[in-house]
């Protein structure tokens, strides 16, 4: 019984497949209206009833219409003991062109669909349900290289809509570089007496190369739901614009390096951390330099040259870019800050700082300038630098006092044991041996002296014990350095940059206006170059020990 039920069920299936193939094939081609707006999409129905593989051809298609959405469909259908299987596509497609259109027919396995007639009328503003359309406009039109032009866009609507997107603006024709402006704005207006909402946005667009750009239509696509309650998907287009970018502007021959810097304005200022008419010798000021420029980027405003003058140092800080969004478009800070330590007393000029920039605007060169500054540099004998240097013992605490004062003393003590040793070993494993120079011998306490001042100083740095470390560090320069600097900001010039870096950084610790917690870290890093620093001839102790071991 089982055998049979099977065989029959065999039988069925090949007598339904033998059916559908040799069943009559048709293709057909409809869509859900005859007449459309060129902003609107349809639907477009291809109903194939019988069994083909395959897919259509979609191809004649794309010239009239863009296709945005697509599906298929199967299923078996049976209707007066026939079964036939049924394979529909749905697409929904936009109008590129307004006019008279016929939909060509489409082929599938062989078979073309029937040709279909659609009207597609001009897309007309303020015309139900349609009432969106679109605004855009550059500001300037002609603009420079690297110049700033504002893009704005404006959507105006009087519908209710649902899901929508809206397209960023697409330049060809060269490279740019597109930023966005603020936050999207929305407002009422009116027009031809109808009451919209408009959204605002705006584009800030740096061309990056001179000669004619395009910049393409935004789209706007969305649900439209008319007040009957039906909706349609629908786009809109905005009109392309043409935008001209003229080439740099040679620098004035008085300039000729200057940076191309294409700015609608800018402004150059200068700030002290105290008042900068007099200053105190090798106590550092914080020298203030911002740039704030409008329509460009803060990559594009140029590092800062400071001339130098005798007497004046000036070590730079890393500097800080900042950008903000106003009316006009972006506007850029570079701020920049310097640690200024005069050198010597008397009367000095801190010289002139110019920053060339071009006015687009005014299309003319302009420079800013931060004046010269006349100072005048006081002594520091009666302030508490030099009391400090005199008197290092004096300056600090009680506690970190009684703490060094242990330290040096079981450092020395082991120092002396060390060097006693050495002598000993020296004479009794000399005998026979060539005697060695005296004046060798006596250059040993001098080395173990300085490898012991920087062995202290690293000590200070590990405890960021800013007192001990100037105090250290100006103790081995007064005996190892040819000018002996008597405070820090003499020891910074007498030192290799990096060091003098760190050197700048403790005395703005101990005496700039953010005095306060010191890291002795970026000192400590650096220490190893103090060691080999000897008075000329010297050499280090091991090379003096080298001979005994050969």
């Amino acid at each position: 019984m089982v055998r049979l039920r099977g065989l029959i069920a065999i039988s069925c299936g090949l007598f339904a497949a033998t059916f559908l193939c040799a069943q009559e094939v048709r293709l057909s081609a409809s869509t859900d209206r005859s007449t459309v707006s060129e902003n609107e999409s349809f639907t477009f129905v291809l109903l194939m009833e019988g069994r083909v593989n395959g897919e259509p051809d979609l191809t004649p298609l794309s010239r009239e219409f863009e296709i945005l959405q697509r599906s298929r469909n199967t299923s078996i259908q049976m209707a007066g003991g026939q079964t036939t299987q049924v394979t529909e596509w749905r697409l929904q497609l936009m109008p590129r062109i307004a006019g008279s259109i016929t939909i060509p027919p489409l082929e599938l396995g062989g078979f073309l669909s029937n040709p279909v007639q659609l009207e597609v009328l001009p897309a007309v503003v303020a015309d139900t349900p349609g009432d969106i359309f679109m605004e855009v406009e550059v500001t300037p039109s002609v603009a420079y290289v690297q110049s700033q032009v504002i893009y704005t866009l404006r959507l105006f609507r009087a519908v209710s809509i649902g899901r929508s997107s809206l397209t960023t603006p697409v330049v060809v024709g060269g490279e740019v570089i597109i930023e966005p402006i603020g936050e999207d704005r929305e407002y009422q207006a009116v027009r031809d007496g109808q009451n919209f909402v408009v959204l605002e946005r705006n584009y800030a667009i740096f061309p990056q190369m001179a000669g004619d750009l395009a910049i393409e239509p935004a789209t706007f696509e969305t649900v439209v739901i008319t007040a009957s309650g039906f909706s349609s998907l629908q786009r809109f287009r905005s009109n392309a614009l043409a935008l001209r970018v003229r080439p740099v502007v040679p620098p004035p021959p008085e300039h000729p390096d200057a940076t191309w810097v294409p700015a609608r304005n800018l402004t150059f200022t200068e700030s002290w951390s105290s008042e900068p008419s007099e200053f105190t010798l090798g106590i550092p000021q914080t020298r203030t330099l911002m740039i704030t420029a409008e329509g460009v980027l803060e990559t594009q405003l140029p590092e800062l040259t400071l001339g130098q003058t005798e007497g004046v140092k000036q070590y730079s800080d890393q500097p800080e870019l900042s950008r903000d969004s106003t009316s006009g478009g972006i506007q850029s800070v570079r701020t920049e800050r310097f640690a200024v330590i005069a050198q010597s007393v008397g009367e000095l000029t801190i010289p002139v700082v110019e920053l060339p920039w071009f006015n687009v605007v005014e299309e003319a060169w302009e420079v800013a300038r931060v004046n010269p500054r006349r100072i005048t540099v006081l002594d520091n004998q009666d302030e508490f630098v030099e009391r400090a240097v005199q008197n290092p013992v004096e300056s600090a605490s009680p506690s970190v006092v009684a703490g060094n004062e242990r330290l040096w003393q079981g450092v020395s003590a082991a120092l002396l044991v060390a060097w006693l040793l050495t002598v000993a070993f020296l004479r009794s494993s000399g005998r026979g041996s060539k005697p060695i120079a005296t004046s060798t011998v006596a250059e040993t306490p001098q080395k173990a002296n300085q490898w012991q001042l920087v062995r202290g100083i690293r000590a200070a740095c590990a405890n960021n014990d800013a007192e001990t470390a100037r105090d250290l560090l100006l103790e081995w320069a007064e005996q190892f350095l040819p000018n002996a600097p008597k405070i820090l900001g003499h020891l910074a010039v007498e030192v290799p940059e990096d060091i003098a870096r760190t050197v700048v950084d403790l005395e703005r610790s101990l005496y700039g206006p953010s005095s306060g917690s010191w890291d002795g870290r970026a000192l400590a890093n650096v220490l190893t170059q103090l060691g080999p620093v000897t008075r000329s001839g010297e050499e280090t102790p091991e090379e003096v020990l080298q001979p005994l071991y050969r």
